[in-house]
């Protein structure tokens, strides 16, 4: 295979905006190569136990609506979630296609990265150089959060993937204006908008990318402004209607706590966040000595959308990392243009294949640093999250016809959520009769079902189970703790044995007295 000579970034040099360079054939080779060595990095590292951690409770939500009907969906989605319309249609046709497993749940994400970490290393090529591209893609696939929002059955990662693509694409129609290059960059935008509207923040960058490559009188600046607009005719009645569902995140935090910690949360790894963030500074620097038209366009995509979901958390209550999971390709970029840098000064030359070369010395260090972070986002239960589905198999291998089901949950909301495990879990089982549950989540357009004893709902029933299994999320050695009178006395003819304890669950068999 013949390598050729890194291409300068296209229409982005000092002396002025130049036209698109024409690769030869062989060149164009090497880029679908060195594309394909990140592509299949995420892949391979994403895919590594991308079946075996099990559901959490955003994962269980995806599988709950995506499996309601048309009407139903339309009933939930208008009281919560709206924002993720665009991804639960996709990923509602996924399941009718490849089944509901939490690997086929998964693949789109995993999917998703992988092009994420390939079409960076394009964008590192055309914004800086080959070496740069290549280098920023391994990076971006060896980040912990690449591999957790990989194998997560949520949109972040196809975000991720969108927001590169769409950056690509824009550097490819100001190359070569073309109506069908803008038509394919503007169709990019309102997919990303639509997955979520919070991925529009990067406009930011593309329109300083764009005001920098151009004179004032550019064509290329109306074709851009014009190809936003009418892509944001596509974006604005969603991000209109999900802005009145904000009460639903309000349990997001913008604290000293939040702020102190958002550097692991968003790389999760402290290890990936240190080594990129210094990394990353540098390659800043280093990009503003020699390619000052990236190197801002960079830095505005990395940081612009931190500062915005902060500054903005009293309003939008966005505050939260894998809201800006799309920001790590800049950082990788940032950080890549500093790996090969030093990787240049190691080899003492300057070609492709000395600065590739001195980056490989430098990558393994950095995979080394983050596998405890790698290990970490493969824990099974979700660190923090409790073991449903480990008191979930128990209650699958013993139960009987004719069983019930009853939560004590004492923070509030686990009931909801462990309801939805149960419900995935034990999909394709009989299910017991849900005891204390007087109105189920679907009718009420919600992820909540509303339970007796309660608010505003009546006197719990009577219970003629025999057999009640209780899923208790209590820390007191009486599973029973918590629950109101009512629901106690309704449960005081049931002998109490215990059945197991799991990561934050207790599970108890209640059985009629004689």
């Amino acid at each position: 295979m013949v390598l050729a000579p890194d291409r300068p970034e296209v229409g982005v040099r000092e002396d002025g905006p130049q036209p698109e360079a024409q690769p030869e054939q062989p060149e164009r080779r090497s880029t679908a190569f060195f594309a394909i060595l990140p592509f299949l990095a995420a892949l391979v590292i994403g895919s590594v136990g991308v079946g075996s951690r099990q559901m959490w409770n955003n994962e269980y939500a995806t599988w709950h609506a995506a499996t309601l009907s048309f009407r139903d969906l339309a009933h939930l989605l208008s009281n919560t979630d709206l924002v993720h319309t665009a991804y639960l249609m996709v990923i509602r046709v996924w399941i009718a296609v490849a089944g509901d497993s939490p690997a086929a749940m998964r693949a789109p994400s995993l999917i998703a990265m992988a092009v994420a970490a390939g079409c960076l290393a394009l964008l590192g090529r055309r914004l800086v150089n080959t070496s740069v591209g290549v280098v920023a893609g391994l990076l971006f696939a060896g980040i912990p959060a690449v591999s957790r929002y990989g194998q997560e059955a949520r949109s972040y990662a196809l975000v991720t993937m969108m927001v590169v693509v769409s950056t690509l694409l824009l550097t490819r129609a100001m190359d070569r204006p073309v109506w069908r290059r803008w038509v394919f960059y503007g169709a990019s935008v309102v997919v990303a908008g639509l997955l979520h509207f919070a991925s529009l923040i990067v406009l930011a960058a593309h329109i300083l990318l764009v005001v920098r490559m151009t004179d004032g009188d550019d064509g290329r600046r109306y074709r851009w402004a014009g190809t936003v607009g009418f892509a944001s005719l596509g974006v604005i009645p969603l991000l209109s209607f999900a802005s009145r569902q904000s009460a639903s995140i309000s349990w997001i935090k913008a604290d000293l706590d939040a702020v102190a910690s958002f550097p692991r949360e968003l790389f999760l790894s402290w290890p990936a966040a240190a080594a990129i963030g210094v990394f990353g500074v540098l390659g800043a620097v280093t990009l503003w000595r020699r390619h000052r038209v990236v190197a801002p366009v960079l830095v505005v995509w990395a940081v612009l959308p931190i500062v915005f979901v902060y500054v903005t958390y009293p309003v939008l209550h966005m505050f939260l990392a894998r809201y800006v999971l799309y920001t790590l390709p800049a950082w990788a970029l940032l950080a890549a243009t500093a790996v090969c840098a030093v990787g240049g000064f190691v080899t003492r030359r300057q070609t492709t294949w000395a600065r590739l070369l001195g980056a490989m010395l430098l990558l393994p260090l950095f995979a080394y640093a983050v596998v405890p972070g790698q290990r970490e986002v493969r824990a099974s239960p979700v660190i923090g999250q409790p073991d449903y589905k480990g008191a979930i198999d128990v209650i699958r291998a013993n139960a009987r016809p004719g069983d019930a089901i009853a939560y004590n949950d004492v923070f509030g909301q686990l009931s909801d959520l462990a309801r939805e495990a149960v419900d995935y879990e034990m999909r394709d089982d009989p299910r017991p009769t849900d005891v204390f549950m007087t109105q189920t989540s679907v009718a009420r357009g919600s992820y909540s079902a509303a339970e007796c004893a309660l608010k505003d709902q009546p006197v719990c029933q009577p219970v003629a189970a025999e057999r009640i299994w209780l899923i208790s999320t209590t820390y007191s050695p009486d599973p029973l703790s918590g629950l109101t009178a009512d629901r106690r006395e309704l449960l005081r003819p049931y002998r109490v044995t215990p059945q197991g304890t799991f990561e934050g669950v207790r599970l108890v068999l209640l059985t009629r007295a004689a």
